[in-house]
């Protein structure tokens, strides 16, 4: 039995959504965005190939050497991460935007919600096991009884670079009203792998969040519709693909949990994890339904006609992202090892449904816009994923010093 395996890629967090509206939006030349997040997320639930909801991990079996069946270990986890997010957005032309985010995990808490079901007679006890004698047993095995996760405290993830480049307009788009960019990001391996020897743990990398590739290339082509030289709507699509790298990890030995993680034997000291890519596609719908009161502020030179071309006071926007998830693939020296967790990464997509809604101050003269935004991986049925919800709220700080 080993817990972490399972545990490892289960959160789809917040930051990977912009502190720009919509998905072409660029930054005016010389202007700064600071933004600052609170991201809560959690999960409980996993998608089979069938697309019905399971526990995060089936239940797991252990047998009595050269006996039979002692019993099965349920095991229902939950799972929370916590984090603070800080993006900093430059605009180099008013074409291209430059950005870097800044992800700290601030806790991570799993609880394992361990059970028992008793399997077969056993003649030395005059009855089957009950959850007190396996652990009892265990215990003298000295393995411990595996508690809750409590960890990852104000610890760094991988920290992302990107980029935004609204393309020049074509004909055929200037008659369509029609704007498109490209993006790029590369996330930076500075997050942390989880402790080998935990039984039940994860880490802060890009592949343990399964939030955002370690790089990642984005299209995304939109329909702006504008009311008095402000645009009150806004639709549009992005298609992206996102790349995750091999790694390599220390085979567990068994030091802290003998009897569950002694695998280096047959596994070898190292295995390597190639998680598999994600080709993805997201449908985005924004609409301002209140201006809000404009007045002739300092942001605005003293100029009425100047404030009144500054976002709306709210903006909601719903959206819609599926991603097709690849098949991992495991290399260790033992191939039953590996399929024992491939198929448990088995090719899948993860459907997301995203909900936002920012209130920009600008109009009234602070350069302060606050938001809130979730995301929810339940309401649409995905498939061999590890369903995660998520709740965050920012504030962006507009600054131009030149």
């Amino acid at each position: 039995m080993k817990l972490r395996p399972w545990l490892a890629v289960l959160l789809a967090s917040l930051w990977s959504q912009s502190a720009l509206a919509g998905n072409t939006t660029t930054l005016p030349a010389g202007t700064f965005v600071l933004d600052q997040a609170y991201i809560n997320a959690v999960t409980d639930v996993r998608w089979d190939d069938n697309r019905k909801a399971r526990g995060l991990i089936e239940g797991i079996q252990r047998y009595e050497p050269g006996g039979g069946l002692q019993g099965t270990i349920t095991v229902k986890p939950h799972v929370l991460y916590e984090f603070q997010v800080s993006q900093l957005f430059y605009g180099v032309t008013d074409n291209l935007t430059l950005a870097i985010g800044v992800p700290v995990v601030t806790r991570s808490y799993i609880d394992a919600h361990l059970g028992w079901v008793s399997g077969d007679y056993q003649s030395g006890l005059g009855r089957s096991y009950s959850e007190q004698d396996f652990w009892q047993w265990a215990k003298s095995m000295g393995q411990k009884k595996p508690g809750a996760f409590d960890g990852n405290h104000n610890t760094l993830a991988d920290i992302v670079l990107g980029g935004r480049y609204k393309l020049p307009n074509a004909l055929w788009m200037e008659k369509s009203g029609l704007v498109a960019a490209i993006a790029a990001q590369v996330a930076l391996p500075t997050g942390k792998d989880p402790d080998p020897e935990e039984l039940v743990a994860t880490g802060t990398t890009a592949w343990d969040l399964n939030n955002y590739g370690d790089a990642e290339l984005h299209f995304a082509l939109e329909r702006p519709f504008h009311y008095q030289g402000v645009v009150r709507a806004n639709v549009g699509i992005d298609m992206y693909y996102g790349y995750f790298r091999p790694r390599t990890y220390q085979t567990p030995r068994g030091t802290k949990n003998p009897l569950l993680m002694t695998y280096s034997p047959y596994v070898g000291d190292t295995y390597t994890i190639d998680p598999g890519d994600l080709i993805a596609g997201s449908v985005l719908v924004e609409v301002a339904p209140l201006l809000g009161p404009t007045w002739a502020t300092w942001l605005a030179g003293g100029k009425l006609e100047k404030a009144e071309r500054f976002p709306p006071l709210l903006q909601v926007s719903a959206g819609f992202t599926y991603a097709h998830v690849g098949q991992s693939t495991w290399r260790s020296q033992s191939a039953l090892w590996n399929w024992d967790r491939e198929k448990l990464f088995l090719p899948g997509d993860k459907d997301t449904v995203k909900l936002n809604a920012d209130i920009s101050l600008l109009r009234m003269g602070l350069p302060l816009q606050l938001y809130t935004a979730y995301r929810n991986q339940e309401w649409v049925p995905g498939r061999n994923i590890r369903a995660s919800n998520s709740l965050a709220f920012g504030a962006r700080l507009i600054l131009k010093f030149w």
